[in-house]
This record gives C-alpha cells, structure tokens and sequence, in this order.
C-alpha cells in the first residue's frame, strides 16, 4: 500500500514539474514576442491621463515663454525704425491720412492775450478751478506749504521768492515776478514754461477756465492787482498793415498773404496736433526730437538754442517769414535738399496757410503777417 502510494506520489511530482516546465516555456515564449518596457529610447509606454495633462502643460508653456521671450526680445533689441528728425514748424501732418494715425492731442489753438480773457473772468469758477490745486498748495492767509508753497498773494510776488518753501532750482532762478501773463504761460504748461520743475501738474490749457483761476487767485491777497486792459480785438493782430502801420488790400498785394491774414488760426491748431509729439509750443519749451516753436515766425532759421539742425538748414541763412514758411512747408525736402526732415509736407493751401496763422499767434508779439516783402 505504501508502495503504491509513494508511486503515485511520484507520478504527480512529476506532472506538477512538468506543468512547471510548459508554463516557464510559455512565458519564455510570451516575453520573447512581447517584451517588457526597458531604458530603452522608445518602445510602447503606458501612462494615465494625469501624467499625460502634465506633459500638455508643459509643451504649452514651454510654447508660451517661447514665443513670449522672442516678442520681448524684439521690443528690447529689435532695430529701431527709422525716423527721420523733423526740423521746424514744417513738422505737421501731410495730409488728413496722417491726422487719423495721430493720438489726438488737446491744442490750444489761439494765444488770447490774458488781459481780454480777465476782462470777462468768473470769480466763481475760479476758486473751482482751484480744487485741482488743494492737494499741494494752501491759499489761507498764513497757510502752510504743501508739495507746493502757499499760494496767498502770489499774483505780483517774485517768482521763487518764498522763504518758507525750498524750489527746484530752475523757479528759483527764474527771476522777476508772477504777473498775470507769467502765470498764465505756467499754469498752461508747466513743465514746457520750466523744464525740470517739480511740478507734477500738467497745466489748465482751456484759457477761460485758466484765466478765471488767475483772476481768483489775485483776490487772495492783502492787495489785489488792478485787472490789466485789453488792447482791442484779439483779431487785429491779423489785420495786414504795411511798414507805416497803414492798412493795405491783401488781395490786390499778394493773394498767398490774403490767404493767411484770412485764415483760421483755430483751424491751424488742429492741423498741427500731431506736432506735439516731436515739438513745445510755449515759452522756453524744451526742444525734442524737433526745436522749441514758440517766436517762430519772423526769427532767423536754424537759430533756436540748443538744438542740432542738419548742416543743409544751417546754412539756409535769412528768417522764417510768412513768404519763407509758406515754401518751406509745401515740400521741405524738395525746398531744402539734405535737411533732416522726412515729412512730405502740406499740400492744401488753406490747411498750409492756417498753419501759418497759427504759428504766428504762438509769440510774445504775435506777427500781423502783414510785411509786405
């Protein structure tokens, strides 16, 4: 019986052995058709979606810096455009084309002498105009300085000349006292009036509201100044007259100059928005890319301080007349060979004569336009 049963037992060892030989072979088999994912470069590789989101991420980030770096690579680095320096007044808009592609720009278009403005000015809208100051002036008698000093009595005072407040040292060199023309060029553009100033305010260019803030001001004061008078209609300045003062029939004279003694200075001013990126239009401006504007007409060309003019202007000689700007600004190139400036001019002869006009009226004595050459 043992016998037996020890045989059997052998018998089944040797079938479980042999069962484990088949299934090591079909294994062996299987690995060999289908191996298994090693180190290798590539093979089939499994992964479950977070992994894979991972992978997306980063491709589309890695995309982004990419494309982001070059753009600022660009900005940074990237050749300049170039823009060829406008020179004089000629720097206006060629055409209506060139007006759109232009940021608007609030212009005052006309100088209104500042005694004609006073003479109608609202006390009122004055002293609301002075909310814009309170933040850094005080106008109480005995007030305290602020970022600005106190204001009480400043229409006739010296320029610069509070003990109590520390100026930047271009007001404190300027010299002279705060007349009511004085302020009015300053409160329109400080930072033009007085390059590098302290200032941070950028002015009131509406003349009515600016003027009613002067008038305002000079009743803050232990003794107010008398208003100074208007000599006139502001218009006369326009009025063409000859050497002796005498007026004279544009018309018959010269019809150019008929054009620009008839034209609007207003319109003028609207034309020339796009000058301020490359020009000042107020007394003792800066120059930029272009020369101060500000007595322009009638001055000597290429003589404005400080500026580099091309040697084809420079040598130019005589002023800028009426005559002289009306050529210049029709085509510059073609009217100085070798200037710097690259714009093509005022073709429109209306558009070119307010221009001119306009011009005329940025001056301590704005021109008549009226020498008949």
């Amino acid at each position: 019986m043992l016998r037996r049963q020890s045989g059997h037992g052998g018998a089944i060892e040797k079938g479980l052995e042999h069962r484990r030989d088949l299934t090591n072979l079909r294994n062996a088999s299987t690995q060999a058709q289908f191996p298994q994912p090693g180190p290798l470069l590539f093979g089939p590789v499994r992964m479950d979606a977070l992994e894979f989101n991972k992978i997306a991420a980063g491709l589309l980030v890695g995309l982004l810096l990419a494309f982001g770096i070059g753009k600022l690579g660009n900005t940074l680095y990237g050749p300049a455009v170039e823009h060829a320096a406008p020179e004089h007044a000629d720097d206006m808009m060629a055409d209506a084309e060139s007006v759109d592609e232009t940021p608007a720009v609030e212009v005052a278009a006309v100088v209104v002498p500042i005694a004609t403005l006073l003479a109608g000015a609202d006390l009122a809208n004055g002293e609301k105009q002075f909310r814009k100051c309170k933040s850094c002036h005080s106008v109480e008698v005995g007030g305290r300085d602020g970022q600005g000093p106190n204001l009480y009595g400043v229409v006739g005072a010296p320029r610069g000349g509070r003990d109590t407040f520390n100026y930047s040292d271009v007001i404190a060199g300027l010299g002279g006292t705060w007349t009511f023309e004085e302020l009015s060029l300053y409160i329109t553009d400080p930072k033009g009036y007085a390059p590098g100033n302290k200032m941070v305010f950028k002015g009131i260019s509406d003349d009515e509201d600016r003027a009613d803030l002067i008038a305002w001001l000079n009743t803050q004061s232990d003794a107010p100044l008398a208003l100074p008078e208007a000599d006139g209609d502001d218009t006369s300045m326009l009025e063409p007259a000859d050497a002796g003062g005498h007026p004279v029939d544009v018309e018959a004279t010269d019809p150019v100059l008929a054009m620009i003694t008839g034209a609007s200075a207003e319109d003028g001013g609207r034309v020339a928005r796009a000058c301020r990126a490359c020009h000042t239009f107020t007394r003792g401006g800066a120059n930029r890319v272009g020369p101060n504007l500000w007595n322009m007409v009638d001055r000597d060309i290429a003589s404005v301080e400080g500026f580099d003019y091309s040697d084809a202007l420079g040598a130019e000689g005589g002023t800028w007349t009426w005559r002289r700007l009306w050529t210049y600004l029709e085509n510059p190139r073609l009217d100085v060979p070798g200037g710097k400036m690259g714009f093509r001019g005022i073709a429109d002869e209306e558009d070119r004569a307010a221009v001119i006009a306009w011009m005329g009226m940025l001056a301590d004595d704005p021109s008549p336009f009226a020498r008949i050459e």
